[in-house]
């Protein structure tokens, strides 16, 4: 128990005095949403647009692109040079990176990762501890548990 205490006040004082830092330490900013609310990080080198709506502990890095109304919510982590767009929704612990795209109202939540030069579209959802990658395409139906797709 006075572990956890210490580990505990150890990682309030790491993000209390700005030494963590969100995409492994890269320059940005918080957005802010059209309603006024505080959203996730953006790294100076991602592009967001002002339609989109970022929860206040999602991470968008590196040269990512977050577009056209799309949500990204919960702890969400976006980077390489992956492209979240046309009204698609990715939230939970997701992470979404390399060059994968999601698209066209797809969701995607839970644990699930996409990666490489995947794409999921349509009406896909994406659930659980999900893996998609390598050229992988989902669309039109709901995929998860522990499955991998590539």
């Amino acid at each position: 128990m006075k572990n956890k205490l210490i580990i505990s006040l150890l990682l309030t004082s790491f993000t209390s005095f700005g030494f963590y830092k969100p995409c492994n330490g890269q320059d940005g900013k918080n957005f802010i949403n059209q309603n006024g609310e505080q959203g996730g990080f953006v790294s100076l080198t991602a592009n967001v647009d002002e339609t989109v709506y970022l929860g206040k502990n999602v991470q968008i890095c590196d040269y990512s692109q977050v577009l056209e109304r799309a949500q990204v919510t919960g702890n969400a982590v976006i980077s390489g040079n992956a492209m979240i767009y046309g009204n698609a929704k990715v939230f939970g612990n997701t992470r979404v990176f390399d060059n994968a795209q999601i698209f066209e109202g797809a969701s995607v939540w839970g644990n699930a990762r996409v990666f490489g030069e995947a794409m999921v579209y349509g009406f896909a959802g994406l659930k659980d501890n999900v893996q998609v990658f390598g050229k992988a395409r989902m669309f039109d139906a709901t995929y998860g548990g522990n499955a991998r797709y590539f």
